[in-house]
């Protein structure tokens, strides 16, 4: 998925420049070398939308072609030439290339100077428009825009330049007015996760607090005390379990959770990992570690706390347990927790040594989920066969299967309306 801006084009003999063309794609760069001219025009190339050929060219039509009026005409005024309009519909120009072109730092300082920070305004007035949270109202969302503009214009600008980071923007945008909005949105963070996305979360979410935290406290009420397990040893959970059950479809019911623990000066010490689907099939997998400090009251709590990252908090609350190192071995984990941008989320997981549920344990599960009045058949069996990647021309079939289903599901919405 990319961030596009679709070209906007005027009229030849308007005042301002005659075509903008696409300047944000995933994974290419803005400027191609291309030819220049300096008469107070910049042209310059964009792949995505010119005609390609072994030499640069000028372009031939004005919605293939982006044009600047420079302020400063004397950056490049040794190689000032008078050309025809570049933007009339039917114009042809001829090829200058061994006049015209440059190499591409020398576009890239006129660009420099002259609209560093005209470019930045207009990355961050779009980045603004697509990234705030679609349900804040509009005061928020003229808050967390200004604020992002003022504390976080670097964390921002890196994030639109960076195909992962942009990719995430743009697929945050298919979560507006959803049921399931915030559950999307997680999604797009767990398919475009990496360092940019991480820095501007936390500028944006941690540090200058420009986006207003989520809050669903009592969804997921702290347990009372005597429905937790009155004995644990965090030293038999050691070694390698799987996630064979889970409640939050958002957290819990990732393919391919193998997690494994041991203890470590007094702490719990997970080595967690995971599969993340892609939409065409595909998978990639995800990892962390995770550390847990048990409470000297209560056996069957454990704490997930001082993190870094949005710095969160998981506490873990131990409904029920049987470790006998056996086949049928399993921890019942229910979990609440609260970072800088959500307070109140939760959910709960089984754990089990085998790769799948035991139905022998069902009823013990059953039993305990009641206790934090949650039905345990709504849960989610997980798959964890962990099983290599579909080959390359599975997925693109699949890809091209749901696109056509998106087009038909389209067009009869249009005949139905």
């Amino acid at each position: 998925m990319a961030l596009a801006a679709h070209p906007t084009c005027f009229s030849h003999d308007e005042s301002t420049s005659s075509c903008c063309a696409s300047w944000l794609k995933r994974g290419e760069r803005f400027l191609r070398k291309g030819p220049v001219h300096v008469h107070g025009v910049v042209m310059v190339k964009v792949s995505s939308k010119c005609r390609s050929s072994r030499h640069s060219k000028l372009l031939r039509s004005y919605r293939n072609c982006i044009q600047v009026e420079s302020k400063y005409p004397n950056f490049l005024s040794h190689r000032t030439h008078k050309i025809s309009p570049m933007c009339g519909s039917n114009n042809i120009i001829p090829e200058v290339e061994e006049v015209f072109e440059f190499p591409v730092a020398t576009v890239l300082n006129l660009l420099k100077k002259w609209s560093q920070l005209h470019f930045m305004k207009v990355v961050g007035v779009l980045a603004c428009t697509m990234l705030l949270i679609p349900s804040a109202n509009a005061v928020d969302a003229l808050k967390t825009c200004t604020c992002l503009l003022k504390e976080c214009r670097l964390e921002l600008a890196k994030c639109i330049a960076n195909p992962s980071c942009a990719a995430n923007v743009a697929c945050l945008q298919t979560c507006n007015n959803r049921p399931d909005e915030t559950e999307c949105q997680i999604k797009c963070g767990d398919l475009f996760e990496n360092n940019v996305v991480d820095e501007f979360n936390e500028c944006a979410v941690s540090r200058k607090k420009c986006v207003p935290r989520k809050s669903d406290i009592g969804e997921f009420p702290v347990p009372d005390p005597a429905v937790l397990v009155k004995n644990f040893n965090i030293a038999d959970f050691s070694g390698k379990w799987f996630i064979t059950s889970g409640l939050n479809p958002t957290f819990d019911t990732f393919d391919c959770q193998l997690h494994e623990f041991h203890t470590e000066s007094n702490k719990l010490v997970g080595n967690l990992s995971w599969r993340i689907r892609t939409p065409d099939g595909g998978f990639f997998t995800r990892s962390t570690m995770q550390r847990f400090v048990q409470d000297p009251n209560q056996p069957g709590i454990l704490y997930n706390h001082d993190n870094e990252y949005l710095h969160y908090q998981d506490d873990w609350y131990v409904l029920s347990s049987k470790i006998e190192n056996k086949p049928d071995d399993y921890v019942f984990v229910y979990y609440q927790g609260r970072n800088d941008a959500w307070d109140g989320y939760g959910g709960a997981v089984v754990y089990t040594r085998s790769a799948t549920l035991p139905e022998s344990i069902v009823p013990e599960l059953e039993k305990a989920a009641k206790s934090v009045g949650r039905d345990f058949n709504k849960f989610i069996r997980t798959d964890n066969t962990c099983g290599p990647e579909p080959p390359l021309v599975e997925r693109l079939e699949k890809t091209v299967e749901e696109g056509e289903k998106t087009i038909i599901r389209e067009v009869e919405e249009i005949e139905g309306s």
